[in-house]
């Protein structure tokens, strides 16, 4: 009796799975092998349990170097969905009660990551690009009438997931992944790690030969499957797993995590479809699974969950255009193609966009399927998961599937709203991508506060256990994974370089205070303190005073303690000395370069902001001290607009008179400046810093008036570009009451500046059309 037999596989295929059953059932093995990380062994038992529900995963952490040669825990996973090959081998292998071991390289090995640094989700599965790209699938593929490879492997493979053959099955794979690999180049096989890993699993194989009597099954990838029968290979020596090199669990996975079109490189696009059609092969060859996609699409559309629902005859016309598809392709039954395809030309009854359909988008999701696997309690997740998985679930979260849903939080008034922001807040901090906030009220930065409702995007997925399990081995809840985590922060920022990150600094002290980390958030203060005082650019610290007072005003909602926020307490000293470091740099200003006065004026409008920011909350600062700074950067030699923003203050607190203002201003736009733009710098300044005066002081129109109206046409036309730039501040309203004064100074009525032009109804409504067409050009386009 042949003592070994190689089942070539790709991964996750429901046709491989299935011949893999008729194959064990016939051939009864003493021992199963399957291609995976030989130190997933521990955790076989696991994934066989009963109450392991696919899609699972087993995730491997392990540390490397990450930036700077700092160490990261890198994630890896071994994916397994209801179809995988590799799990029907091993539920085969614990049914029969015969030995099963994986026999890849441990996933620690460096051959499993030749790719540097690790991207998250990278699967320790081969990717099978191979199947998808290359001269010799792209030729099959136009010999076949196919649009891809992963069409052209339904059409030869899925497609024959009812045979009884699997002899002659498993003989079609090994051959057509013969030809992938002989259209490799040996040298590629070399650097990725392949010829290792043949190596590798020759070697087990070997042993297990030695320890086996018996027929012997071994489950592995068709690209390896010939390195495993060549006679001519000697096997060494398996590499054994390090001790503590890797830490695995098993975990829940998710059928987005599995879909090729999503980047996963051992996956089929759109992996909904492939369980649906494991789930009918015993159903005549899946005859009916075009009916069962169809009315379930069309149900999930009448759910008013994408889309406009189809009638009664358009649902049938589909599932008949699947079949004749299928039919004409020579196919037993419709593939995934044809019931794309049927749903193209059946759903969508617009033109086609060039990019894509919304509704089809809409069926590429829901075909891809949000379930999310389940473990047994033996797998033992650590606290930190279930601990954020408990509080998620009570908080109103769905932690069952991976689908992204919007949530808005009423976090003025609910306070359980407030803890769900706070625990969005906490797992954005952690680097997991359960949320992303897309709307509501900004402390931090002044806007949208007359939101009500914060608004999430948030799903749970695989990627956010991952994270936490790697957050696992340092702390056991939410609190000490924060604390943990601004540590890290707090280090990295005060390792990047002092003096340059006091704004970096406050923006993790207001993420600590979001995230609910309380009295924890302090240990940033002190951080943030020393990149003031060493801070040379006085519009970064200017910045991160308008910061603190921004985050010190919206402190309740924020989440600042109040002992931090108490009068006096340390967010208040904090301010005080953020306000001195801006005081003793101010007369730096003059000395700043020609290139970048522009900067030095915006940084002092900044600051009158923050100023107007601290007088209406009784900020701790000392306003008698910013007359002393400011004077003496008035008596410096400052450019003209440098020196307009300065008046402009000095007006403002009464310290120059108007006649002052209007003399210097006269001076400057009538001086004998060879560049026009310097004429209108002084104006620029002024206005930069308090637009309102053109209201209140009329005689800063009446200077541009008398010294414009005396100019000639061409010095008027040079000097218009930057009279525009120099009111570039008002905003439109503003700009029709200027031009209203400027009118009611010559004598012209402000109605003849604006003109009516009549046009007729047709002409009206060409135009809407031209417009409608224009923006479907444009969201066609993707530029909408």
């Amino acid at each position: 009796m042949r003592q070994l037999w190689v089942a070539p596989i790709r991964h996750h295929s429901p046709a491989c799975a299935a011949h893999l059953e008729r194959l064990i059932e016939e051939v009864a093995p003493a021992a199963i092998l399957v291609e995976g990380p030989c130190d997933f062994d521990p955790l076989i038992d696991l994934v066989c349990d009963p109450r392991t529900r696919a899609p699972v995963a087993v995730v491997s952490l392990r540390e490397t170097a990450g930036a700077a040669g700092a160490p990261r825990r890198a994630a890896s996973y071994f994916p397994f969905c209801a179809h995988s090959p590799e799990l029907i081998a091993l539920n085969a292998a614990r049914a029969r009660g015969v030995p099963v071991r994986f026999i890849d390289l441990p996933s620690d090995a460096r051959e499993m990551d030749l790719d540097g640094e690790p991207h998250e989700g990278r699967s320790l599965l081969s990717s099978e690009l191979p199947f998808d790209v290359g001269d010799y699938v792209t030729a099959l593929a136009r010999e076949l009438g196919c649009r891809d490879g992963n069409e052209v492997w339904d059409h030869l493979f899925e497609t024959r997931i009812a045979e009884a053959d699997w002899r002659g099955f498993f003989g079609d794979v090994a051959r057509y992944c013969a030809a992938i690999r002989a259209a490799t180049e040996a040298a590629r096989m070399a650097s990725d790690g392949t010829l290792a890993r043949e190596a590798q699993m020759r070697a087990l194989l070997a042993q297990v030969r030695s320890e086996v009597a018996g027929p012997i099954v071994a489950v592995v990838g068709g690209f390896h499957a010939e390195a495993l029968l060549d006679a001519d290979a000697a096997a060494g020596q398996p590499v054994a797993p390090q001790p503590g090199a890797a830490r695995s669990y098993l975990m829940r996975y998710g059928m987005r995590q599995l879909d090729a079109l999503r980047g996963y490189g051992a996956g089929l696009p759109l992996p909904g479809y492939y369980q649906r059609l494991w789930n009918a092969r015993g159903q005549g060859g899946a005859s009916g699974l075009a009916q069962e996609i169809v009315t379930g699409f069309a149900a999930h559309l009448r759910a008013g969950k994408g889309g406009q629902a189809p009638s009664l005859p358009v649902i049938v016309n589909a599932i008949e255009q699947a079949e004749r598809l299928a039919m004409l392709r020579g196919r037993p039954f419709p593939m995934r193609d044809d019931v794309i395809d049927a749903i193209r030309s059946s759903f969508v009854k617009d033109e086609m966009p060039k990019r894509h359909a919304p509704l089809l988008d809409e069926f590429a999701a829901w075909l891809t399927g949000t379930a999310i696997g389940e473990v047994p309690p033996s797998a033992g997740s650590p606290p930190l998961v279930e601990a954020v998985r408990g509080r998620a679930g009570a908080l109103g979260f769905a932690v069952d599937d991976g689908e992204r849903r919007s949530r808005e939080l009423d976090i003025y008034r609910k306070p359980r709203h407030r803890a769900a922001s706070r625990l969005c807040h906490a797992l954005v901090l952690l680097g997991t991508p359960f949320a992303e906030r897309t709307g509501g009220p900004d402390f931090r930065n002044d806007v949208s506060l007359d939101r009500l409702h914060e608004v999430w995007r948030t799903g749970w997925s695989p990627l956010v256990e991952a994270r936490l399990i790697a957050l696992s081995e340092m702390a056991d809840d939410l609190d000490e994974a924060l604390a943990f985590v601004l540590a890290q922060k707090v280090a990295a920022l005060a390792d990047a370089g002092r003096g340059r990150n006091a704004l970096a600094a406050i923006n993790l002290f207001a993420a600590a205070c979001r995230a609910g980390l309380g009295g924890g958030a302090g240990a940033v203060l002190p951080l943030i303190e020393e990149q003031v005082i060493e801070d040379p650019e006085p519009a970064s610290v200017i910045a991160a005073l308008a910061d603190l007072l921004l985050l010190r005003r919206g402190r309740e909602v924020v989440g600042i303690e109040e002992a931090m926020a108490s009068p006096g307490g340390p967010l208040d000293r904090l301010v005080a000395t953020v306000w001195r470091r801006v005081l003793l740099l101010l007369p730096d200003m003059a000395d700043l370069g020609e290139d970048r006065v522009a900067d030095a004026v915006k940084a002092l409008a900044d600051l009158r902001g923050a100023i107007e920011l601290a007088r209406s909350s009784a900020a701790p600062i000392d306003l008698a001290l910013f007359d002393e700074a400011l004077d003496g950067l008035a008596a410096r030699a400052l450019p003209p607009m440098l020196a307009g923003a300065v008046m402009a203050f000095s007006l403002i607190d009464g310290r120059v008179t108007i006649a002052a203002l209007e003399a210097r201003l006269r001076g400057e736009l009538a001086g004998g400046y060879v560049d026009p733009a310097e004429r209108l710098a002084f104006l620029g300044g002024l206005i930069a810093i308090a637009r309102e005066l053109i209201w209140t002081v009329p005689a800063i129109v009446g200077a541009i008036d008398s010294i414009v109206t005396g100019l000639d046409e061409d010095t008027f036309l040079a000097l218009l570009p930057h009279l525009r730039m120099a009111l570039l501040p008002l905003d439109p309203r503003e700009v029709d009451r200027l031009a209203e004064d400027v009118a009611a100074r010559l004598g012209t009525g402000a109605g003849a500046l604006a003109v009516a032009v009549a046009i007729s109804e047709g002409e009206l409504a060409e135009n809407l059309r031209l417009d409608g067409e224009l923006a479907r050009v444009l969201a066609a386009e993707g530029m909408a």
